[in-house]
């Protein structure tokens, strides 16, 4: 019996050293093989996801109805995140969301697929692609923990970049541009007539002595939000800030005044009409 146990042990002694022996070569294998896939995916997703994205529902809504109050329903969940992939480290990217108009957190994209190989890892969720007439849409697919649903939802490229500090531009721009960017005509109390241009990038000229306005989309989140509102100059000692309401081509800004309790605000007087320039 001892003779027949000897070769038995040495046999195995050499298997389980041959053994060990590969093992680092196959976990190298591996960790290359992970590097080279994050690297392609990189590749692909990259120059697609690179931008400032925004709520579609949101955006187009708030367009139609030429209204930001009017579309709040549509600002829950992410409406704006902007993806910077100068900062992708390794195999992933931190990046801000902005939620509801209202707050903003930290988020990890991991360059990896998700479900499929259209997808990658977006937080607690996926983040896919598709193209539709030169157009890339963004879609989340973000886990609800309430209903245990996968909400979608649709993005589109608002800028491809835009200040890093400064989350909410590409909302703004885009808010901007299709709501009152353009040129106007202005007619003041003494019947002078001067041209008034909003750029897309909050700056305006030809509106007394203003030079930057901005409109409000964070909106019934606290009491007498419940206006559309512009505001000008935010910064400055002569900062100005009125309702509007657009009629056809002409955008209309009143005074505004609380009502009986303060709870809410109210339109007082019409204070200023600018007929938009075709």
């Amino acid at each position: 019996m001892k003779n027949t146990l000897l070769p038995i042990l040495v046999i195995s002694l050499f298997i389980s050293c041959k053994s060990n022996t590969k093992q680092p070569a196959q976990d190298s294998l591996t960790v290359a093989q992970t590097q080279v896939d994050a690297k392609t995916i990189i590749e692909k997703f990259g120059p697609i996801v690179q931008g400032v994205w925004v709520k579609s529902d949101y955006v187009d809504k708030v367009i139609k109805t030429r209204s930001p109050l009017a579309a709040m329903d549509e600002a829950n969940g992410a409406t704006t995140f902007y993806i910077n992939t100068a900062k992708i480290k390794g195999d992933s990217i931190k990046l801000m969301v902005g939620w509801g108009n209202h707050d903003g957190s930290e988020l990890t994209i991991k360059f990896k697929y998700g479900s499929n190989s259209s997808r990658i890892l977006f937080g607690a969720g996926e983040l896919g692609y598709s193209i539709k007439n030169s157009d890339t849409i963004l879609t989340t697919y973000w886990p609800d923990e309430k209903s245990k649903q996968i909400i979608t939802t649709n993005y589109k490229r608002a800028l491809h970049k835009q200040p890093d500090e400064h989350l909410g531009y590409g909302l703004d721009y885009i808010i901007n541009k299709g709501l009152i960017a353009g040129n106007y005509l202005f007619t003041d109390s003494t019947g002078a007539t001067s041209r008034v241009n909003f750029e897309a990038d909050g700056e305006v000229s030809g509106f007394y002595k203003f030079t930057k306005y901005g409109i409000n989309i964070d909106l019934n989140s606290d009491a007498m939000d419940n206006l559309d509102e512009i505001g000008f100059d935010f910064d400055s000692k002569n900062h100005k800030s009125y309702s509007f309401k657009f009629d056809a081509d002409t955008l209309k800004l009143y005074d505004t005044k609380p009502n009986a309790d303060s709870s809410e605000l109210v339109l007082d007087k019409l204070r200023y009409k600018l007929v938009r320039v075709k």
